[in-house]
């Protein structure tokens, strides 16, 4: 069979269909769902693939938003990713100067809202070539919530969703176009810490155990236990109080807080938790509290397969850089004009980046639970080209560039791109193996850790941990649901 004939039949369904994966795009930066939340999203996703014969399961792994959807039968059994989670309190509309959209809770900074859409378009595109061109073997695509919070893929992968897959191909949106070659994400853990008083009448505030003071102090304490974090390992605590009382009359005797831990080790991780863990327990002796304490998320290291990565970066090659309209560059010079920046004859990235030039060095202190995937099987990631060249702009700034003109050629190119590098595994079987010798070598050098979410860990959706943003998205879907008086 010709490569170049299969590989016509994914581009031309692709191109056939771009008018709908960029207002599929579009309609899914209007839901904007946050971690949990996102069942419209992944609905649309799951029926954009369900009309082309994709049997479909949804709400797996305990996710209501969380879905398998596969095409054909028997080896090889290529996946690949969808991300469509929004992030709570960012509400810029897509302009070119800050501006919040009245009425959004929730948003995108980059790019998830096209994520999902372009791994399920490349995913169709697939599954026809593969029927035109009577190709055997199984096309996956998994819907993965809530990566905001690392806990989607850590789950899945706990459940066992992704055993018996022969490789993956994700993508992700950054300021140039290339493939991760060796660091990768650094590896994160969620712990959700609830302090545990005595609820009394403020006037008296002697008679109850305030919560808020127990959560207070221990974030204090973490403040002085910061600066002894060893910075060979990138290890950092990022957290917020979530619930710290329901009305200043009343000592709470309930509060919470949400601590997300990032390094590039899990032994960095561990003495994070480590210390997070003292600076509670001190805090609540002090004031006389309990507390109890639940993860949420944990990720693996990621784990390089260069021969896969090399596969991805000819595909990338073949579908090529995203170029972007005379529309799209005037909006970004009005968008550095409001940054107060230079303005830059060619504000986006239209080049491709060898990825063994180092390129992504300086992501290495992000992290992301696309991890979890390459401890099942040799997985790559592809980066494609979105919005301004620069990551040093405020949050307002790369939102602005998540839906429209700005948006659409990006994740047309990964859609080509993914669907390129699937066919091309599953059509050299050689070039496979040799990316499952990789796979093999360095998870047994490693020690090919489980997943290190604990076994029987739930998504944070029982009332009494759920975080503010899913009550209040539930609230909203209610309201949005409620039929008028008038009607």
């Amino acid at each position: 069979m010709s490569k170049d004939g299969i590989f016509k039949t994914a581009r031309d369904w692709i191109d056939d269909n771009a008018p709908e994966i960029a207002a599929l795009t579009d309609r899914i930066w209007d839901y904007a769902e946050p971690s949990f939340c996102e069942i419209r999203s992944a609905e649309a996703l799951c029926a954009l693939m369900a009309r082309d014969g994709f049997a479909v399961d949804m709400g797996v792994a305990q996710m209501p938003s969380a879905f398998v959807a596969s095409r054909g039968t028997g080896h090889p059994r290529i996946a690949v990713m969808c991300e469509y989670d929004a992030t709570p309190g960012e509400t810029q509309a897509p302009v070119s100067h800050p501006h919040a959209q009245a009425g959004r809770q929730s948003g995108f900074t980059d790019l998830h809202n096209g994520i999902g859409v372009a791994s399920a378009a490349a995913a169709v595109a697939i599954a026809s070539a593969m029927q035109a061109h009577d190709i055997a073997g199984s096309v996956v695509a998994f819907g993965t919530p809530a990566e905001k919070l690392c806990a989607g893929k850590p789950l899945m992968a706990r459940a066992g969703l992704f055993d018996g897959i022969d490789a993956v191909v994700a993508w992700h949106p950054r300021p140039y176009s290339t493939v991760e070659w060796d660091l990768g994400p650094g590896i994160q853990q969620g712990e959700i810490f609830h302090f545990i008083g005595k609820s009394t009448y403020s006037a008296r505030p002697w008679t109850g155990v305030s919560a808020i003071d127990a959560a207070v102090l221990a974030h204090v304490i973490l403040q002085f236990l910061k600066d002894h974090l060893p910075r060979d390992d990138r290890s950092t605590v990022s957290e917020i109080i979530a619930r710290g009382g329901e009305h200043p009359t009343s000592i709470p005797g309930s509060t919470q807080s949400w601590f997300v831990l990032r390094s590039a080790t899990r032994a960095g991780v561990e003495r994070t938790s480590a210390m997070l863990s003292r600076a509670v327990e001190a805090a609540c002796h002090a004031v006389g509290a309990s507390f109890e304490r639940r993860i949420f998320s944990a990720t693996r290291p990621w784990l390089p397969n260069h021969t896969i990565a090399e596969l991805c970066y000819r595909n990338l090659e073949r579908a090529g850089a995203p170029q972007f309209s005379a529309e799209a560059k005037t909006f970004a010079a009005e968008v550095l004009q409001n940054l107060g920046a230079p303005s830059e004859t060619e504000p986006y990235d239209e080049t491709l980046t060898d990825p063994r030039a180092g390129a992504t060095r300086d992501f290495a202190g992000g992290t992301d639970d696309v991890n979890e995937f390459c401890w099942h099987a040799p997985t790559a990631r592809i980066y494609v080209a979105h919005g301004l060249r620069t990551t040093a702009i405020p949050n307002w700034a790369r939102a602005a560039f998540c839906r429209g003109v700005t948006a659409h050629p990006t994740v047309l190119s990964a859609a080509r791109a993914v669907a390129f590098s699937v066919l091309d595994l599953m059509t050299d079987a050689r070039t496979l193996a040799a990316a499952q010798e990789e796979f093999n070598r360095r998870a047994d050098k490693a020690g090919r850790p489980l997943p290190f979410i604990p076994e029987g860990t739930r998504p944070p959706l029982d009332p009494d941990i759920a975080p503010a943003f899913v009550r209040e998205h539930r609230l909203k879907a209610l309201e949005d649901e409620r039929p008028s008086a008038r009607d």
